[in-house]
């Protein structure tokens, strides 16, 4: 059986496909991988997906060689506005090359830059549109805008020069407001740029509370590093943050998808400094304003009220004559009408008690006869009764007297009788005497006293 040998089979097919593709094509891939070596060739990987999937279909190996790179790279970022780097689909005039040892390739030799605008604005309208169908692509647009954003979360790469333009710009206002400023450092070009600016939004939310709004800057780098800011989780995070983000990435000819969601999109860093100044410019001057308005009004009711009070004073002056004037009049007739009545009442008066006092006298004339015949007949009968009284007890007296008599003592001694006593008391029955007790004995002559000797009790009297 007839053979070849590996390399005449690589010989033929390198001549097959040189035969097959004597001129460069155009083909469209998206750039998979990309390397550069010292020397300036750019080696990339090529890959072709499916539609509205990232299933690869097909992949190749290309190379554009120094002196073709050093001249296609600049068209296409001076052009598109987009750095040639991975993850971008391409337009390339291809050289389709087959090498005995190196196997199959592909040559760069042109690109066209339209393409890739084009795709890059249809990725861009395709995450526009999902945003939109999600309902989130206004969220933060539709937040209310403090007052006063004195506290300020930045995301910023730390060595950024807007940056500084921003910190030195709010500080050196020229009405002296003061700021308080947090950089939250991230990466703000390159490959890294949306992971990265999503934690520094991941680590303000977790001190949300203390912040007014956001401010994201990237002011002083490159306009081919633009194409970081078109990605979808990052405009989804910027989104539904819950502070406003004011998005100050230093461009004035493109919009980028952040830009779209942000609260507020400004030109450069600077702007959105002096942006955060006129807020607070704008409260001072509604403050004066009011102030003012305040003070104009506080004058012009002083005013109105200082002439309201002047007439009031007239006219409570007027008021006042004229109620005095009644009142006295009022009082005048008053004191005439007291008069009239006084009269007549003291005139009325005066005729009851001449009516009384006759009344009254005769009452008592009436009352005294009465009285003088009643004590009459009281006299009558008390002489009466003491009379009766005064014989009653005369003869009383008369018995008592000749009673008397009989039991005087004195006349019990005259008829030979004695009276024995001891301590000022009679002797008598059954009274006990000891041995020296002292006695007095009387009669109608005289008194002796003895004393007792034996003592005893006299049971006979």
């Amino acid at each position: 059986m007839p053979s070849l040998t590996l390399y005449e089979l690589n010989a033929r097919i390198k001549k097959t496909v040189k035969s097959g593709f004597p001129e460069p094509i155009w083909i469209t891939a998206e750039i998979a991988e990309m390397q550069m070596n010292r020397s300036g060739h750019c080696y990339l990987q090529l890959a072709d997906k499916r539609e509205g999937s990232d299933e690869v279909l097909a992949t190749a190996r290309a190379t554009i060689w120094a002196f073709t790179f050093r001249t296609l790279r600049p068209y296409f970022e001076t052009t598109t506005g987009r750095a040639f780097a991975k993850g971008i689909k391409v337009l390339l005039s291809v050289e389709v090359v087959f090498h005995e040892l190196y196997g199959f390739s592909l040559n760069v030799k042109d690109i066209d830059p339209t393409y890739t605008i084009g795709d890059l604005e249809r990725r861009k309208q395709e995450i526009l549109k999902r945003l939109e169908q999600e309902g989130v692509i206004d969220m933060n647009r539709r937040l209310e805008f403090p007052l006063l954003p004195k506290n300020i979360a930045v995301i910023s790469s730390p060595t950024a020069a807007g940056w500084g333009d921003f910190r030195n710009h709010l500080q050196s206002n020229a009405a002296g407001f003061h700021f308080h400023v947090k950089l939250f450092p991230a990466i703000m070009q390159g490959e890294k740029t949306a992971e990265s600016v999503i934690a520094a939004l991941e680590r303000i939310y977790a001190y949300s509370d203390l912040f007014d709004v956001v401010v994201l800057i990237r002011g002083g780098g490159s306009q081919i590093d633009l194409g970081s800011f078109d990605n979808y989780d990052l405009a989804f995070n910027l989104a539904q943050f819950p502070l406003p983000v004011i998005s100050g990435i230093g461009h004035e000819r493109d919009e980028t998808i952040a830009d779209r969601v942000a609260y507020l999109r400004v030109k450069t860093p600077t702007a959105a400094a002096t942006f955060l100044i006129e807020c607070f410019q704008r409260q001072e001057a509604a403050l004066h304003a009011f102030q003012e308005e305040f003070v104009a009004g506080v004058q012009e009711m002083l005013h109105d009220q200082a002439i309201r009070q002047m007439r009031a004073i007239t006219d409570f002056k007027r008021l006042v004559s004229v109620c005095l004037t009644r009142q006295d009049h009022a009082l005048q007739l008053a004191s005439e009408h007291v008069k009239h009545a006084s009269s007549a009442y003291v005139k009325n008066r005066m005729e009851i008690f001449s009516r009384l006092k006759v009344r009254i006298e005769s009452r008592i004339l009436l009352e005294a006869e009465r009285q003088y015949n009643h004590l009459d007949s009281v006299c009558r009968l008390m002489g009466q009764g003491c009379r009766k009284w005064f014989a009653d007890n005369k003869q009383k007296l008369e018995v008592a007297a000749t009673a008397a008599k009989y039991v005087d003592p004195r006349n019990v001694l005259e008829r030979g009788y004695t009276i024995t006593r001891f301590q000022g008391r009679a002797v008598k029955k059954g009274m006990l005497l000891s041995p020296g007790d002292r006695l007095e004995t009387e009669w109608a002559e005289g008194k002796i006293e003895s004393i007792v000797v034996n003592g005893s009790t006299n049971q006979n009297g």
